[in-house]
C-alpha cells in the first residue's frame, strides 16, 4: 500500500475513491455479502431463468425480433435476432434505439426501472411475486412497441 501513501510527497500511485475508508459503505458491503448465501445465488439464478425465458417468450408471442440474454440475477433484452456474440453484434442501429427508448418508458410507466439500454440486476429482497410484476411489465410493453412496428 506504500505507493498509494501521499505522506512524503506526491504518491507513486495515486488513488481516489468515492467511499473510501467509508464505515457505512462498509458495513452496508459486509451486510450485502452476509446477505449472499448459497440458497440466495441458487433463488436468484431461478428468478434470472424465469424472466430471461419470459422474456424471450414475449418477444415470440408478439413476434417482435429480440432476445433476452444473461446469467444469474442478471439479463438484458437485445432488439435483434442476430446472434449475440460481442459487443459490435448487439450495438442498437437506429430502429433498435428506437425501440429501447419506448421499452424503458413503458416500464417505467407500469413501476419496473431497468438500465435505458434494457439490462435488468435482481436483488436478494425480490420475491417470485416481484419477479412476476417485472415479467407483466415487459410482456405488456413488447406488445405496445409490437402494435406500433
Amino acid at each position: 500500500m506504500a505507493v498509494f501513501d501521499p505522506t512524503g510527497g506526491k504518491p507513486a500511485l495515486p488513488h481516489g475513491g468515492t467511499f473510501t475508508a467509508n464505515p457505512v459503505t462498509m458495513r452496508a458491503g459486509l451486510a450485502a455479502m452476509r446477505a449472499l448465501t448459497k440458497e440466495s445465488f441458487v433463488r436468484l439464478d431461478r428468478l434470472g431463468a424465469f424472466l430471461r425465458d419470459g422474456a424471450a417468450a414475449a418477444f415470440e408471442r408478439h413476434g417482435l425480433a429480440g432476445q433476452c440474454v444473461g446469467l444469474g440475477s442478471l439479463f438484458k433484452v437485445h432488439f435483434t435476432s442476430r446472434p449475440v456474440t460481442d459487443y459490435r453484434s448487439v450495438y442498437p442501429g437506429q430502429a433498435e434505439r428506437g425501440k429501447f427508448e419506448a421499452f424503458h418508458k413503458g416500464l417505467l410507466g407500469r413501476g419496473v426501472l431497468s438500465a435505458s439500454y434494457g439490462l435488468f440486476a435482481l436483488s436478494t429482497p425480490m420475491t417470485e411475486a416481484d419477479a412476476g410484476t417485472i415479467l407483466h411489465a415487459i410482456d405488456e410493453t413488447l406488445g405496445e412497441i409490437a402494435a406500433q412496428s
